[in-house]
């Protein structure tokens, strides 16, 4: 069987070094057949790495998206703000889609890009990649075989490591509205999509409180220069220190994410010089960061099934944490662990389950995604289609509905919020 062909749009961390790199390991299932990159250096590599004819390159996805269909396939991994316009030029190209999450930066162009794919007919698959760890999938098949009894309450919790926080979403690519979604959406769709998929029921009622509190000006350190090459009188103490997290790692090291972030040239010296010129070099008190560094959300599903879901940036690693609770039973876990225990009232001991994998690569979910998407494409199913359009659009708004409560400081009436967005 020939492989599928892709066209990549967005050939940065995502873009190249997880999906082209995929179809380099596996060409009998994916072939990449063009490129659109703005960056000539990544454009440029993408095309070397995957033999790419230069007349199959492009330098914005207007040009890539206006020809005739090139592939079966479109990778869409361009930055937040930047997903509807060619996402909705490769509908009407009569591409299938994997669209890096999340769909849109607004809940309304979220609902446009999920009817348009609709009405198209075409695959649209969202990047929930963490629907396609082992980890997950358990937790769905205990949760849905109806082992836990009646679902009383879901607990999702998400501990953003400091430096990650530091990284993405105050000096970083997500660091504020103008340039990415609110958090919830940027970083932690993937939780509320996790939520709606194990509740398998409508969310009725939103609430959600939340603010950036240490991230901002009034919290710099005394004497503090707007950047961490400067001399700061608190550098040896602060945890933020961009010298010693950026140049700390080797050349080989900083040539992965995050620090290739910083330079595309991961030698030190060169990082040195960015840190010295560009956005990660600043210290995080002075930075145009206008994102919240906690957040708690509650919900209320069909069936009286509550829900909660909290994320911060401050914990010293990286930890996503569930706890499941039934009337017949209780599931906990730790992503980064891997391990579940599922303990039932009245009897002693636990049932344990160990799951881990490594986390790069989503704990295995960025593999995961790959397979299944190029296994839908190649066999020609469409069902059942985890993670897609109209199932992905449900977390994705439930994020904005609760937006909307912790800016207006109200419960939001979920039905009607989303009736609001498709102008019903």
């Amino acid at each position: 069987m020939k492989p599928l062909t892709a066209v990549l749009v967005g050939a940065g961390n995502r873009g190249r070094s997880v999906y082209a790199a995929w179809a380099r390991r596996h060409p009998e299932r994916l072939c990449l057949v063009a490129v659109a990159e703005p960056d000539a250096g990544r454009r440029h590599a993408t095309a070397d790495e995957h033999g790419i004819a230069a007349a199959q390159c492009f330098d914005d996805w207007t040009a890539c998206l206006e020809q005739p269909r090139l592939a079966d396939l479109a990778i869409l991994a361009t930055s937040d703000t930047l997903h509807v316009a060619p996402a909705l030029a490769a509908i009407e190209r009569g591409y299938d889609l994997l669209l890096e999450k999340p769909i849109a930066p607004t809940a309304a162009e979220c609902w446009r890009v999920v009817t348009a794919a609709e009405r198209a007919g075409c695959l649209l698959q969202i990047s929930h990649v963490l629907r396609y760890t082992p980890f997950y999938r358990k937790v769905h098949e205990i949760v849905s075989s109806g082992a836990l009894g009646t679902l009383v309450h879901l607990d999702l919790k998400e501990h953003v490591a400091a430096w990650h926080m530091t990284h993405s979403f105050v000096r970083g690519r997500f660091r504020n509205r103008a340039v990415a979604a609110p958090i919830l959406l940027a970083k932690s769709c993937h939780d509320l999509d996790l939520m709606a998929w194990l509740a398998d029921r409508p969310a009725l009622r939103v609430a959600s409180f939340g603010s950036l509190a240490h991230y901002r000006a009034e919290q710099a350190p005394v004497g503090a220069p707007a950047r961490c090459s400067d001399g700061c009188p608190a550098q040896s103490s602060c945890p933020h220190d961009a010298v010693r997290f950026y140049l700390g790692p080797d050349d080989d090291l900083a040539s992965f994410w995050p620090w290739l972030d910083v330079s595309a040239d991961p030698r030190r010296a060169a990082r040195r010089r960015a840190l010295e010129q560009e956005r990660y070099g600043r210290c995080v008190y002075a930075c145009d960061n206008d994102v919240l560094d906690h957040q708690a959300v509650t919900i209320e599903f069909a069936g009286g099934l509550t829900a909660s879901f909290s994320l911060h940036g401050f914990a010293a690693e990286e930890q996503r944490t569930l706890r499941v609770t039934g009337t017949r039973g209780e599931l906990r876990g730790r992503l980064d662990t891997g391990l579940l225990e599922l303990t039932r009232p009245g009897v002693f001991g636990s049932e344990r389950y160990e799951l881990g994998e490594s986390p790069l690569g989503h704990f295995g979910g960025d593999v995961g995604l790959m397979e299944h998407v190029t296994g839908l494409l190649a066999d020609g199913s469409r069902e059942p289609l985890q993670g897609l359009g109209r199932s992905a659009l449900e977390g994705h708004l439930l994020g904005f509905a609760a937006e909307q409560a912790r800016a207006t400081g109200t419960i939001v009436d979920v039905p009607a919020f989303q009736n609001r967005v498709a102008g019903v």
